[in-house]
């Protein structure tokens, strides 16, 4: 079970095609499941209507922008994410230049903290043409954590891990300067064979533990792999602890 080794668990449906909104059902039926653990993860909600295509460099900004139909649907489920377990709602809207859309993104955030709910940004800070000062927008909004590949967009085979790690680098460094500060979540293909670089980059990691299968078919979730980098972050916090 990944809640055995997450601290936080993102909830969606069709995470095979990046994750799109979850019945409140499904959270509070996770909920029930995970309240038997020592020391259950808390859940966030992913917040989003619209899936990349499957050639992940034809994404554009126009899936993460925002609507006066979207925030009356967030009216409707955040109370109910609440009642089912959740703490957090993840959104992502973007305006048509790809900037963070702070209309959009602060009414989002009233309505999550009328409801109890903190709010998060997920991937679509990638495409912002700005990333320094698209930290700073969602520290003035309230926003506290965001989801980052590194990378523009989705394509992240198109761009080198070293790149990647250095613009994750600069990123959570603009974030821990601004006040409130806001984390830089790593994502993106994370795995354990270069997970430390990730958290000795941004100090923190998000994955999905999805691995190829064995026979043809969709990717499936991975014990080993989420075991595996529940260990490196807690290898990396013993090491800091002693820095």
């Amino acid at each position: 079970m990944a809640a055995v080794h997450a601290d936080r668990l993102e909830v969606c449906r069709d995470l095979v095609r990046e994750g799109l909104t979850p019945s409140p059902d499904l959270v509070a039926r996770i909920r029930d499941q995970i309240t038997t653990l020592a020391d259950p993860p808390e859940l966030v909600v992913l917040f989003q209507e619209s899936s990349p295509p499957i050639d992940r460099s034809k994404t554009g900004i126009e899936i993460f922008q925002g609507s006066d139909a979207r925030l009356i649907d967030l009216e409707r489920l955040a109370p109910r994410f609440a009642e089912a377990g959740a703490s957090g709602l993840v959104i992502g809207f973007l305006d048509d230049q790809g900037r963070i859309d702070q209309a959009m993104c602060r009414a989002a955030v009233e309505i999550n903290r009328a409801a109890g709910l903190e709010t998060a940004f997920h991937r679509a800070f990638d495409f912002a043409p700005d990333r320094i000062d698209a930290i700073r927008q969602l520290s003035e909004l309230g926003i506290r954590r965001t989801l980052s590949a590194g990378s523009r967009g989705f394509e992240v085979d198109r761009v080198s891990l070293e790149d990647r790690l250095a613009a994750l680098a600069d990123a959570a460094s603009a974030g821990r300067a601004t006040s409130p500060a806001v984390e830089v979540v790593p994502c993106g293909g994370v795995r354990c064979d270069h997970a430390a670089r990730f958290l000795q980059a941004a100090g923190h990691l998000h994955a999905s533990c999805l691995v190829a299968a064995e026979t043809a078919g969709p990717r499936c979730f991975s014990l080993e792999e989420a075991r595996g980098l529940r260990e490196r972050v807690l290898d990396w916090i013993a090491l800091t602890a002693t820095d």
